[in-house]
């Protein structure tokens, strides 16, 4: 498999810990069902405010400064190892996360109708090429290109851990963990976990008890009479069978997640593959995913307005605030050496 190929990995693994750590005040808010209305248009919760607080509230150049921590920390590890590894500058124009942001806001109607929901578009880098610019090449590529077939085999088993293959028990996918992910995994953990008040013990009820409450509001009486109307929205707009805005989305991403399946299912990669092979894989995936843009937006153009039409999102947002403000009274000091300790944390 080619350095690029796995290096999408290790930033697809980055970005889902970065989305878990900038979105958790939207569990009342976005998660789950998402917007419709500007988020700077709906009511916040105490605990919204504070989670913007502890982790920037989407500050880019934080999060940026977090990406290249774990890159540092994970050519530290490399070394120790026996092996040369230069941090890669994510931010930077080319890379996954250095795509501009788009002008529309996600979780909005506005965004549904040139975006969907993100899923076989791309908001972040779907423009043109700004003249001049640089194709992005990744700085190890021709280090590891330079080894042999079981030295390269080395390598990525010491930056990703070994290779997990098949399922775990009854079925279930192989939970992702840290400890067996190599020095990428270690990174992560270092950067976005430990010593943050995420897996620390004295914070795990804590959260816990939060989760219990981000449940309460999607099932709490004036939401749940919301999303029957809304599905009732949906089918008459074609889409029968809906029961909440998440539906409506795994609709496209059913769709966009077979087609990934297909080309990188066991088997159908050559392990010889080389870097022209896998360009020439994702072109093909490109054209696929391509012949499902217009449903996709078509689809989330018809679930925002819906959203909109029966006020789910700004009576989720007023739903949210009251249970927020609850659990903030009852969890005051417990949340806020929570928060202290995540801000001393971020710097």
């Amino acid at each position: 498999m080619t350095s690029t190929l796995l290096r999408s990995l290790g930033v697809a693994t980055s970005a889902a810990l970065l989305i878990t750590l900038t979105a958790c005040g939207g569990g009342g808010q976005g998660g789950g069902d998402g917007g419709g209305a500007a988020s700077d248009d709906l009511p916040k919760g105490p605990l919204d405010e504070m989670f913007e607080e502890m982790y920037g509230g989407g500050d880019t150049e934080a999060q940026d400064r977090q990406m290249m921590e774990a890159e540092e920390i994970t050519a530290e590890c490399m070394a120790e190892l026996g092996f040369e590894y230069t941090p890669v500058d994510w931010s930077q124009p080319g890379t996954m996360g250095g795509g501009e942001e788009p002008e529309e806001e996600w979780g909005t109607l506005e965004f549904a109708e040139k975006w969907g929901y993100g899923a076989t578009t791309n908001p972040w880098g779907g423009g043109e090429p700004v003249e001049g610019e640089q194709e992005f090449v990744d700085p190890n590529q021709a280090y590891v290109e330079s080894m042999s077939e079981t030295e390269a085999a080395a390598y990525y088993a010491a930056l990703y851990g070994e290779p997990v293959e098949g399922e775990g028990e009854e079925g279930e996918a192989v939970e992702w963990n840290w400890e067996t992910a190599g020095c990428s995994g270690k990174a992560q953990h270092e950067v976005y976990e430990a010593g943050n008040g995420m897996d620390e013990d004295q914070f795990t009820a804590l959260q816990e008890e939060m989760d219990t409450m981000w449940q309460s509001i999607e099932s709490d009486s004036r939401l749940t009479e919301l999303k029957e109307s809304w599905a009732s929205c949906m089918a008459d707009a074609g889409y029968d069978g809906l029961a909440e805005p998440a539906d409506a989305e795994n609709l496209i991403y059913e769709k966009t997640n077979a087609i990934y399946d297909e080309f990188y299912a066991e088997g159908n990669i050559d392990p010889e593959a080389t870097e022209e092979d896998y360009a020439a894989i994702q072109e093909q995936i490109d054209e696929r995913l391509a012949e499902i843009t217009p449903e996709e937006i078509e689809t989330a153009v018809a679930d925002f307005t819906c959203r909109d039409e029966v006020e789910l999102t700004r009576t989720q947002a007023e739903v949210s605030v009251e249970y927020q403000q609850e659990f903030y009274d009852a969890h005051k000091d417990e949340l806020e050496a929570w928060r202290d300790s995540m801000v001393e944390q971020n710097g």
